[in-house]
């Protein structure tokens, strides 16, 4: 069983609540959706084998300084089967995984939950996706990752609305209210130009605190320090 990959690296988590946690990271290719702001290259890679995959985590983390892999995207969950296959294998050698996911496949999420210790949900807004919203995906794959250790994240863009938020905070609030929020303001890329001002992240931050106990505004800081 293969999957395409573009990189294995080991590097710093940048974003959410385990910012600066050292991981190993596995990129895998491809993505069921094309947000403005999206900064990963989403396609070329080659297919990998769960083999080749552990030795060069291995080769990787050889002095056993790093016990997290983040698997991350593109999107992660379009390759579920071979999630079921790598991830026991990682288990074994004693990581933690850490899921990146755009929060969307439900299905998939709940075939390898079994062996996630960390999810790291987005949450897509329509006005970073062309008006296309995926509120009923995101609440039955919240519903389903609130088993384990998650949090939600926003990308919060200058088209970003109040009322948006008001819907995330809504689907997050009915699952449950102290699931960690973070508001993450845009790293300008592609089709995103402008950063968002600290006001309107402060704004938003006191509208999601009227019903969730933690949100968090905390930027790429992988991008802040120029590392991978």
């Amino acid at each position: 069983m293969e999957a395409k990959i573009t990189e294995v690296f080991a590097s710093i988590q940048g974003e959410g609540i385990f910012v600066g946690q050292p991981q190993v990271f596995i990129r895998f290719a491809k993505c069921n959706l094309n947000c403005d702001y999206c900064d990963t290259v989403k396609k070329g890679g080659r297919p990998y084998s769960v083999f080749e995959i552990l030795n060069l985590v291995n080769n990787i983390n050889s002095k056993n300084a790093i016990d997290t892999v983040s698997v991350t995207g593109g999107e992660p969950l379009l390759y579920p089967d071979f999630l079921i296959s790598l991830l026991p294998e990682l288990k074994k050698r004693n990581f933690n995984i850490y899921l990146e996911t755009n929060g969307t496949l439900p299905l998939a999420l709940e075939k390898v939950l079994d062996f996630v210790d960390i999810v790291a949900m987005d949450m897509k807004l329509p006005s970073s996706n062309k008006g296309k919203g995926f509120w009923n995906r995101h609440r039955d794959f919240l519903k389903i990752a609130q088993k384990k250790n998650v949090f939600v994240k926003i990308i919060i863009t200058e088209s970003t609305k109040k009322e948006e938020i008001n819907k995330a905070v809504a689907v997050i609030d009915d699952i449950d209210s102290g699931i960690p929020l973070v508001l993450q303001p845009v790293t300008p890329v592609n089709r995103v130009k402008k950063r968002v001002s600290s006001g309107v992240l402060r704004e938003f931050q006191k509208l999601a605190k009227t019903a969730l106990t933690d949100v968090r505004i905390i930027p790429q800081v992988h991008k802040v320090l120029g590392v991978k």
